[in-house]
């Protein structure tokens, strides 16, 4: 059983993705992969607890049926985990992504999140620097595991720009940087768009920024843009479907993940198997996948300045797409699922 709160809907085609893509490669593996999932963003004081009780209702009714349960993110769903597994006599394996780590700074967060973890037969984090904050917060993780999601790297590869960026609408030509995310404070877009900025006007006067995602800053984005005289340079996407990411990824010079704080970065790992150079955090787990001066920079987030030189410097001498699609092949979805899959069997019971 795959039990997750973030799963793509009719509604939210992007929302856990990559939750889909490694169900969908478990399946590939000839498991079969009970998907107990919440596929809506929907929320408030009465749709957030009903939607939660719902997805205890059917991980307790179909706990039985599993051999194992793989929960996605600590609490709400690993405490669900925990539940339903003890009263199914099912074993349970839970990943931390990272927020939810984040929230264990909470004293009534960590106790609830508590029993999904010290229960667990494994706990897999998506990086060291994410198993390191548990340990921070006083819930160490049990049999820990470090898998990230992974990269699909038959969907995202090597190609020629031209055909992707008459598809989504930029010449040929002009410097384009992407972001690929939430626009959300923990995503820093608008240090983003000051950096960009900054750079436009001391390298690329012709230089276009594009933000594939949507979220509560999207005005913020606009209003920052416009302040700094670039509104019409900026591009704002919203939601698209994860498959229409690949042409977004081929039609860029540089991806920027210049988060506050970045557990790992799938969208990093899907630049650079796209053969794309990254502008990434310094705060996190990304620089566990970027290799710093190999296939992108990696900077502080906070220096506008500093993001500035990167994105100016993969645009103007980056490294060879070659260079960043091996940077990105330790991290495929092909391997991580053999991780996983390796994970689950052995929780359930089965041979190491």
């Amino acid at each position: 059983m795959c039990l997750s709160n973030m799963y793509p809907g009719p509604g939210a085609p992007d929302y856990g993705a990559f939750v889909e893509r490694m169900c969908d490669a478990l399946e590939e593996r000839g498991a079969q992969v009970d998907r107990v999932v919440i596929d809506s963003r929907a929320s408030g004081r009465v749709r957030t607890p009903a939607k939660y009780a719902g997805l205890a209702a059917r991980a307790i009714a179909r706990s039985r049926r599993a051999d194992v349960i793989w929960a996605h993110y600590l609490f709400p769903t690993g405490l669900i985990a925990a539940t339903a597994g003890r009263l199914g006599r099912t074993p349970w394996v839970v990943t931390a992504h990272g927020g939810d780590v984040a929230n264990l700074a909470r004293g009534s967060v960590r106790r609830l999140s508590a029993p999904g973890v010290r229960g667990a037969r494994a706990t897999i984090c998506v990086s060291e620097w994410l198993a390191g904050r548990m340990r921070e917060e006083g819930l160490p993780p049990r049999g820990l595991r470090v898998i990230s999601m992974g990269v699909d790297e038959q969907r995202f590869q090597v190609a020629h720009p031209a055909p992707a960026r008459e598809r989504v609408g930029v010449p040929p030509g002009v410097p384009l940087v992407l972001a690929v995310g939430g626009l959300t404070e923990r995503k820093n877009p608008l240090g983003l768009v000051r950096g960009f900025a900054r750079m436009r006007a001391a390298d690329h006067p012709d230089a276009r920024l594009a933000f594939v995602g949507d979220g509560p800053l999207a005005g913020a984005v606009d209003a920052e843009a416009a302040r700094l005289g670039i509104a019409g340079s900026v591009v704002r996407t919203g939601m698209i479907p994860n498959a229409g990411v690949v042409d977004w990824m081929a039609a860029a010079d540089v991806v920027a993940q210049v988060s506050l704080v970045e557990p790992l970065g799938v969208a990093a790992l899907e630049a650079m198997a796209s053969g794309r150079p990254v502008v990434g955090t310094a705060v996190g787990g990304l620089r566990e996948v970027v290799p710093d001066g190999v296939a992108g920079a990696i900077v502080d987030p906070h220096d506008d300045a500093a993001i500035a030189a990167a994105l100016a410097r993969m645009i103007d001498a980056p490294p060879s797409p070659t260079a960043c699609r091996d940077a990105a092949m330790a991290h495929t979805l092909s391997h991580e699922a053999d991780a996983v899959l390796d994970v689950l069997r052995v929780a359930a019971g089965g041979p190491a």
